[in-house]
């Protein structure tokens, strides 16, 4: 796959999830496809064998994975269950696969793995070319194409999709602007090994300070392990980022209120700052979009953000497949509205998103013990109601 080339169908900016699976699926769709990124991906694992990093894969993102023939070979942990509490509540709400008839509710996913899958995949597709080692510095729509400048050298694509993450250098050069919602949160994401058998079940606490995540991941030897993301107000992430291992390990404890036992061993920490947002235009320009987190950035309580990403990916398909490449199809040039409803429906759907999950922040967040006890009556009241738990799963799924 050499980089001679200099015209593409499509140029995708960003060889991570979201890019590397757009461009496998535009290039197995027939196109000829140019994936930019500044470095080769390569496997990250801890001092416990995982990457700390990980993502919760819903059914609808499987089926995009499978369609574009990588699901077999991805490494992932199914998850059947998920259990939800409050710390100080009384009640929990819980979620099975059976109820919407699925063998599991989604797969826990390893970033690193993950990337590495989908680029071994596209090393065998010849109407891909990756070039590596440069960084986008200059941008050009025309009523023809768009140039992308990498230094010294550009090409050409007929359609450019920004995948290259939520400081989108794309977006910048665009003037695409966002729309930011401050969390005052920060996360902490590790991998620890725990007492107890996991259950093949995704734990979640809603605490004063923010949501504990206890992710499922593959066993080995009798020994259980969870991925952790631990989202908490900025200073109690610093004072948890200072403590030991031992120290951390204990204070997780207390946190999820032991409910998988005592936590053996812990990996490095991770913390980073937590900010939702949306990019004021999902089509900064002609034939220019954003997907994955360069369109927006959710918090990661419920675990949709590379999954509203597929489903950007999913969406471009369509709709390539629907009209072309340049938005022109049978119809004749009308059918460019094609592409301009789909962004205005992928610009929706991320701020219903951004402002469900930072009301759900905020709600939790409340300690009156009247608002407390209100929330424990819902989601008594939500655990008994099949009906619309199943229709929650459903929209969480991408099965509606």
């Amino acid at each position: 796959m050499a980089e001679a080339r200099t015209t593409f169908d499509v140029i995708v900016a960003g060889g991570g999830l979201v890019g590397a699976a757009a461009a496998l699926g535009l290039a197995r769709a027939g196109h000829e496809v140019a994936l930019i990124d500044q470095v080769a991906p390569s496997i990250h694992k801890g001092a416990l064998g995982f990457d700390a990093r990980t993502v919760a894969l819903n059914p609808a993102s499987m089926n995009l994975l499978e369609s574009i023939d990588v699901a077999d070979s991805l490494p992932r942990t199914p998850f059947r269950h998920v259990f939800v509490w409050e710390e100080r509540g009384t009640r929990h709400i819980e979620f099975d696969a059976q109820a919407v008839g699925r063998e599991a509710l989604g797969h826990i996913v390893e970033v690193s793995a993950g990337v590495m899958t989908l680029w071994a995949a596209m090393a065998d597709e010849s109407r891909i070319t990756p070039i590596i080692g440069a960084a986008v510095d200059g941008i050009e729509p025309t009523a023809h194409g768009v140039t992308v400048r990498l230094g010294d050298r550009a090409v050409l694509g007929r359609l450019v999709l920004a995948a290259d993450g939520g400081e989108s250098k794309i977006r910048g050069l665009l003037n695409g602007g966002d729309a930011r919602f401050e969390t005052g949160h920060a996360a902490i994401a590790t991998v620890v090994e725990v007492e107890r058998q996991h259950q093949d079940t995704a734990w979640q606490i809603f605490r004063s300070d923010g949501p504990v995540a206890l992710l499922p991941l593959t066993g080995r030897d009798d020994r259980h392990f969870v991925s952790v993301v631990w989202s908490q107000v900025e200073a109690r992430a610093a004072e948890h980022m200072r403590l030991s291992d031992e120290g951390f390990m204990r204070a997780l404890e207390r946190a999820v209120e032991r409910k998988l036992g005592a936590v053996l061993a812990v990996d490095k920490r991770h913390s980073f700052p937590l900010m939702q947002r949306v990019a004021d235009r999902f089509q900064p320009a002609p034939r220019v979009l954003l997907i994955g987190d360069a369109a927006r950035v959710l918090h990661p309580l419920a675990g949709q953000g590379v999954n509203l990403g597929f489903e950007d990916v999913a969406g471009v398909l369509d709709v390539v497949r629907e009209v072309g490449i340049d938005g022109v199809g049978a119809g004749g040039a009308d059918d460019a509205e094609v592409w301009r409803a789909f962004v205005r429906r992928r610009r929706t759907r991320a701020q219903i998103m951004v402002r469900a999950m930072d009301a759900f922040r905020v709600a939790y967040s409340i300690s009156d013990p009247g608002i407390a006890w209100l929330r424990n009556v819902a989601v008594d009241v939500l655990n008994g109601a099949p009906f619309i738990k199943t229709e929650l799963m459903r929209e969480a799924l991408g099965l509606r």
